[in-house]
């Protein structure tokens, strides 16, 4: 097959797909509170997902709107359906930014915005993929679908909508992680820890983190001191015995503000990440603060992102190792909570994990209670589809194609025979959930070039 009409084709598009991704990142999307029938997620995620369906209509496709839970694109037709699975909701922008998370401002070939990689951006590129191979006149023996979701970041309800009222693609994949190819994704568990304490009447409230699938970048404590200056002068030497970054505010109630200043990233990637709630949980430890329940929580949680403290800590060769994210942290004056967030391995059992959680804090304040959870995902390397983009990866970018696992978890496990597809190359810093998130427009380009032949290669006509 001749793909110098498709490649010829996306870089012509290039300046057109810059300002619709500059145009998508200006809604944002963030999950909110249901504003009618048809916008389950809030008035902001129902105008992005009538964005980009009103692009894709323009650009020729047929469009399907499934009562704002999700939108699809669709071309062609046959006894199978490739799927391609991406979502427009995103995480709240959180703090730590100097370009305008809403603007997509350039800058150095990139495109700064919450979204960009996660996921608008790589939605963008495989709408565009689409595009090329229809105007390329690529004849399709599989009809191809681009299924858009609103609530990926939060549970995927919207998936599971999607496929109460449609049937679900046969293969494809999810352009929501990392090339060349993910086709293990670790499991997921969320569990509560809570416990109802009084005991000490100078913590009044804790704050830190908005999803549990993010590393809090802040964490802030309320407290009442008899002296201010003196309190001021303990925070600053815990900040420096253990190298924290930590602030006291004198608020006009006559409490005070401790604030903890982390780095935030995605629940996945802790390591990449500086947890907030953990460092102010430690450090209300040491100034004496909190009594027995946050003294329990700063012991097992911390600053880990490894479990150990926990007795969940394992890994194996194919998945890699647990992760545990301590992604929000509140306390109203009654009750303190803690939301976790674990991606654990292949090897794992959840109901294992459950019972060493639960033995690790017997004996302190703490309950323990199961949230949510998802098994983990694995397709093998042997796998048509796996092997089919393995070689449009090598083809195309003439890099080393492989597979991967992560600990993230993408549309993929939604559907049969998916597996995560790019967008971030290797070497690339990811910036998923983080601060400064931007879209590399050559990257942009290139993967859009890679999904057009994935396309191609797996749903055209002559290939099995």
């Amino acid at each position: 097959m001749n793909f110098s009409k498709i490649d010829a084709r996306v870089s012509a598009m290039k300046d057109e797909m810059i300002e619709t991704l500059r145009r998508w990142i200006s809604v944002p999307s963030v999950l909110a509170e249901a504003s009618g029938p048809n916008a389950p997620f809030g008035q902001k995620t129902r105008e992005m997902l009538d964005m980009a369906l009103a692009d894709a209509k323009r650009y020729g496709f047929a469009v399907r709107d499934i009562d704002g839970y999700a939108g699809d694109v669709s071309m062609g037709e046959g006894a199978q359906t490739m799927g391609i699975l991406a979502h427009l909701d995103v995480v709240p922008a959180g703090d730590g930014w100097t370009h305008d998370p809403w603007g997509g401002e350039i800058e150095d070939n990139r495109i700064y915005g919450r979204g960009t990689t996660d996921d608008k951006g790589p939605a963008l590129c495989a709408l565009y993929a689409m595009r090329a191979v229809k105007d390329a006149g690529v004849p399709l023996k599989d009809g191809v679908r681009l299924i858009l979701g609103c609530d990926e970041e939060t549970g995927m309800s919207d998936m599971e909508h999607y496929a109460s009222k449609q049937a679900m693609p046969d293969y494809g994949f999810s352009p929501d992680a990392d090339f060349p190819i993910i086709n293990i994704e670790k499991g997921g568990l969320g569990l509560l820890l809570s416990a109802c304490t009084h005991e000490d009447g100078r913590l009044c409230a804790l704050y830190a983190g908005e999803r549990p699938n993010v590393v809090p970048g802040i964490a802030t404590a309320t407290v009442r001191v008899d002296d201010a200056e003196a309190f001021s002068a303990d925070v600053a030497a815990v900040a420096q015995r253990k190298g924290f970054k930590l602030s006291v505010a004198q608020n006009d109630d006559g409490t005070c503000t401790l604030t903890a200043e982390g780095v935030s990233a995605h629940a996945s990637l802790p390591h990449l990440g500086v947890n907030a709630a953990g460092m102010l949980l430690i450090a209300l430890r040491e100034l004496g603060m909190g009594g027995a329940p946050v003294a329990a929580l700063a012991d097992r949680l911390g600053l880990e992102y490894d479990g150990a403290s926990l007795g969940i800590k394992q890994e194996d060769e194919l998945s890699g190792p647990l992760t545990c994210n301590l992604g929000i942290l509140r306390y109203d004056g009654d009750m303190l909570t803690a939301q976790l967030d674990i991606r654990y391995p292949l090897c794992a059992d959840e109901a294992a994990m459950c019972g060493a959680a639960a033995m690790a804090l017997s004996g302190t304040p703490i309950a323990l209670s199961r949230l949510n959870g998802h098994t983990p995902l694995h397709v093998p390397a042997e796998h048509k589809v796996v092997k089919g983009l393995l070689k449009v990866y090598s083809d195309v970018t003439g890099l080393d194609a492989y597979t991967i696992a992560i600990g993230g978890g993408t549309y993929s496990r939604m559907m049969p025979n998916t597996v995560a597809f790019g967008p971030n190359f290797p070497g690339q810093v990811d910036r998923c959930h983080m601060p400064e998130e931007y879209f590399d427009i050559d990257t942009m380009l290139l993967a859009t070039k890679v999904y057009a032949h994935a396309i191609a290669e797996l749903a055209g006509e002559g290939n099995s």
